[in-house]
């Protein structure tokens, strides 16, 4: 009985060169497909993160609201017109009889270089001449703060608390505007006043105000529309606000509310 039992054959499996290279190729084949794996599920990550959350898209419609573009033209209109109305130099000129006209502006305070004694051959004091130099000062600033405001009103702001900044430089470009103006004036009726003293009766002299001063108050008569636009649109939003504000506490208030106030009474 012992003699007539056969083990089964045994199967050997040869490792030679090709197995071995076969194995190696899984494995790397699978070390590659584990690391796209894991790069896929890191992109998704990263994906994920950059995505704007819903503070970031109500950030970006904070961003769209916030812009004022009737009162962005209107301002870029009123810089258009200051500038042109600093480049030309007849703001208002004196002209004597027999000579050239004396044109004074900011073209004038360019001119002088600093210096500011007074010129013998003008009517122009130091006192009048310093006054000119304020006068392009406030020309100059206003059209920066009215750049600014420009394109802040264009693009808008992100945050919340600067929205009223807009609103600012538009409020300092029209004072600035009025400044120009009002130094401006005073000039031309001080030297006006003065060419009817004695020390100017001997040459027949009459003033005019010159085309820049126009144009100056168009530049003045934009910003302030500009001021009015930016203000509007705030009193608007702020009306929202409080019937926003109403309406929830309206809705705080419950018709249950009041049966229990009647039922305790």
């Amino acid at each position: 009985m012992y003699g007539s039992w056969k083990s089964a054959p045994e199967r050997h499996f040869p490792l030679g060169p090709l197995s071995g290279a076969s194995q190696a190729s899984t494995v790397t084949k699978e070390l590659i497909a584990l690391c796209v794996v894991r790069w896929t599920l890191a992109t998704r990550r990263a994906e994920k993160r950059s995505l704007p959350g819903p503070r970031a898209m109500a950030d970006g419609l904070q961003v769209s609201h916030s812009r004022n573009l009737p009162a962005a033209v209107t301002q870029c209109f009123s810089v258009a017109a200051l500038c042109t109305a600093v480049a030309d130099p007849n703001w208002f000129q004196v002209v004597p009889n027999g000579s050239s006209p004396q044109i004074y502006g900011v073209s004038y305070v360019v001119r002088l270089h600093g210096n500011i004694s007074s010129d013998p051959n003008s009517v122009m004091n130091y006192e009048g001449i310093s006054l000119l130099i304020v006068m392009a000062t406030c020309s100059y600033i206003g059209i920066l703060t009215g750049f600014g405001a420009f394109l802040m009103s264009f693009f808008g702001l992100p945050k919340p608390f600067l929205f009223n900044i807009p609103v600012m430089l538009h409020f300092i470009t029209a004072i600035l505007d009025i400044g120009s103006l009002a130094l401006c004036s005073y000039l031309f009726f001080q030297v006006k006043t003065s060419l009817r003293k004695k020390e100017f009766e001997k040459t027949a002299m009459h003033t005019a105000l010159g085309e820049s001063y126009v144009i100056a108050v168009f530049a003045l008569v934009f910003a302030v529309i500009a001021l009015a636009l930016s203000l509007h649109k705030i009193a608007l939003k702020y009306g929202r606000v409080l019937d926003s504000r109403t309406e929830e506490e309206s809705t705080l208030i419950t018709p249950q509310s009041f049966a229990t106030r009647e039922e305790s009474s």
